[in-house]
Order: C-alpha cells, then structure tokens, then sequence
C-alpha cells in the first residue's frame, strides 16, 4: 500500500508577492488619505444643538387596568404604580426653534417602540452666525399643539444669546428641568 499524498498548501512564491503589494498599495492609500485634511464642521462656524429624550403623554385617555386583570398577569410583569398600568400609543413630540423671530427648525419626533409606547428621542444641529441672538426654543406633545386644552404639556425657554466663532451652544430637555441652554 502507498502512503497518501497530501496536496501542498504553501501559496507560491507569486502569490506572496502580489499579497504584499496590495498590503503595500493599501497602506499606502489610508496614509494618503489620513495626511488629508478633513473637518465634519467648519471649525470658525458657529451651531445650536439641540437634544432631548422626552416620554410624551397617550393619545386617548385609557382607563389603568382593573385589578382582575393585573392579578392575570405574572407577579414579575405587574406595574409597581397605577401610572405605569396604562398602556397605548404616544402623541407625537413637536420641536420649534426660532432664532431672532424667524423659525429656523419645526420638526415632529414619533415615539420610539414597536408600538409606539416608548420615549421620544431627537437631535439637531442647526449651524447660525456668530453674534447676539434672541433664542426661542419650545418642546410640545403633539395634541398640545391641535388642541388647546387645560391638560397641555408644553416647554419653552426664551434668551439672549451670544454664540462666538468655533462655539457649539446645547439647548438640552430633562423632564425635571424642562428646556434649558447650555
């Protein structure tokens, strides 16, 4: 009987040549482009960013489950307060900035969720001028905002402002706070 013969597995002599020259080329191509200047902002421009996480009210009034029902469900998903065994979908959140008397952001933020039961979460950058500004910032649910009603939920902070050049100026929502600059 023969002994096996095994295939050679060793690349050739071609092959570790042409792999070290694309490692070469491509080296030197993330150096080229690392020595390459580039900025995400203009680093003399001036912005106003805004962030909130913001858990907006439900869309219908709901009634909190009754007591039968909280006793259905197992000992580990029952709600600790009579606020958290309400359940539905959110209103929208609405953001407006104005800057100097002229709206220069109104956007709508959906509730996060796959039943859109969830926080409201946003970000934006908006890029101004140097200098004074009035700054006009508000943060509504969506009903607020069709219906003026008792029961509103609505968040404003009006200020004057002096952004400077390379300046970043952050208007921040916390439920405890409400809207503040930064």
């Amino acid at each position: 009987m023969s002994a096996p013969v095994l295939e050679n597995r060793r690349p050739s002599a071609g092959r570790l040549i042409g792999f070290a020259l694309l490692l070469t080329a491509v080296s030197w191509g993330l150096g080229a482009f690392a020595a390459w200047p580039w900025a995400a902002t203009d680093p003399g421009a001036a912005v106003i960013r805004v962030a909130f996480k913001h858990v907006a009210a439900f869309e219908h009034e709901a009634a909190a489950r009754s007591k039968e029902e909280l006793e259905k469900l197992p000992r580990h998903m029952r709600p600790q307060s009579p606020e958290r065994s309400r359940t539905g979908r959110r209103v929208d959140t609405v953001l407006r900035v104005e800057l100097d008397g002229r709206r220069v952001l109104e956007r709508h933020y959906s509730p996060g969720g796959f039943r859109h039961d969830g926080p409201t979460f946003g970000y934006e950058e908006i890029p101004v001028a140097p200098g004074a500004h009035r700054l006009e910032a508000e943060l509504s649910d969506a009903q607020a905002v069709r219906a003026e009603s008792q029961g509103r939920r609505r968040w404003e902070v009006t200020q004057q402002v002096e952004i400077a050049r390379g300046q970043a100026l952050l208007v921040e929502f916390s439920e405890d706070t409400g809207l503040r600059i930064r």
